[in-house]
């Protein structure tokens, strides 16, 4: 068959003894196959591409989803912290209107006035909140504080139990031709060597005999309050010991310018007796 002009001529020799044969091929048919394996092999390298690009894409949208996951989870950690921790502060708030209440001082601007719902801006808001609350408390607790120290320290109640047998005031004399004279304190009587106790905070100013009171006692409280204890048979502190509300300063005695077992009270403001009977109550703020 004669060889066209458009034809490809190959030469097969399968063996080294075998005939040459030649073999003519179409141009218009080596075309075609190669167009079609070159159609073929870009449609497998978008192909490929896109499954490659499907993959990464998968990859990236369960990472997503893992982290959208875990972000949640921290988020209702969070969320659930931050409401606890509102719930304390608020706690905390309603315990400092009351100490503030009782201090006689301004409560805290309320929490929910401060504070939203959530979020880096709220928590920025809580934390200032808390920062005040924090300083009011302090603030209420120095004023308590200081208002403790300062009851502790005006007397209150009496130095021992027993039978008042002489009040504040004018008295008939129990000595002498039977005139009256100004009692300075209250007379306690109870049972000899019944120990005395100081009615309030304060320290020892004086601790032995002292003319007709005998045996005495005189503590310095504050603004100019002392406290005397008079009679006693033993004195048990010294000058300069510094005394709180209860402690034993002494027992009860006949010592001095005495008609038997008895404790003389006495209060003095700025050195003036004043009726211990003002202050034989529980102290007031």
């Amino acid at each position: 068959m004669p060889k066209s002009k458009g034809d490809f001529t190959f030469f097969i020799m399968p063996t080294a003894t075998s005939r040459i044969t030649r073999l003519a091929v179409s141009r218009k048919l080596v075309y075609g196959a190669a167009t079609t394996l070159a159609v073929l092999f870009c449609f497998g390298a978008v192909g490929a591409f896109w499954i490659a690009k499907h993959e990464t894409l998968m990859v990236k949208y369960v990472s997503a989803k893992a982290e959208n996951d875990r972000l949640k989870t921290q988020n209702d950690v969070y969320q659930d912290s931050y409401a606890k921790l509102k719930g304390q502060i608020s706690f905390i708030e309603d315990q400092s209107k009351e100490l503030a209440r009782a201090a006689k001082m301004e409560p805290v601007a309320d929490i929910d006035d401060q504070v939203g719902v959530g979020g880096p801006e709220n928590v920025t808001s809580l934390d200032r909140a808390a920062d005040k609350l924090e300083h009011q408390v302090r603030l209420i607790g120095d004023r308590l504080r200081s208002d403790v120290l300062r009851m502790s320290s005006v007397p209150s109640g009496l130095p021992v139990q027993g039978y008042i047998t002489d009040g504040f005031g004018s008295r008939r004399n129990p000595f002498g031709d039977g005139g009256h004279e100004f009692h300075e304190g209250l007379d306690i009587a109870a049972d000899f060597g019944t120990p005395v106790s100081s009615t309030a905070d304060g320290v020892v100013i004086w601790a032995g005999p002292y003319s007709g009171y005998g045996n005495l006692v005189a503590i310095y409280h504050t603004n100019g309050i002392t406290t005397r204890f008079g009679h006693l048979s033993k004195v048990g502190v010294e000058v300069g010991q510094r005394i709180r509300r209860g402690d034993q300063i002494g027992n009860v005695g006949s010592t001095g310018r005495s008609t038997g077992p008895h404790v003389h009270y006495e209060i003095r403001v700025n050195d003036q007796p004043v009726n211990p009977a003002r202050y034989a109550g529980p102290p007031q703020p």
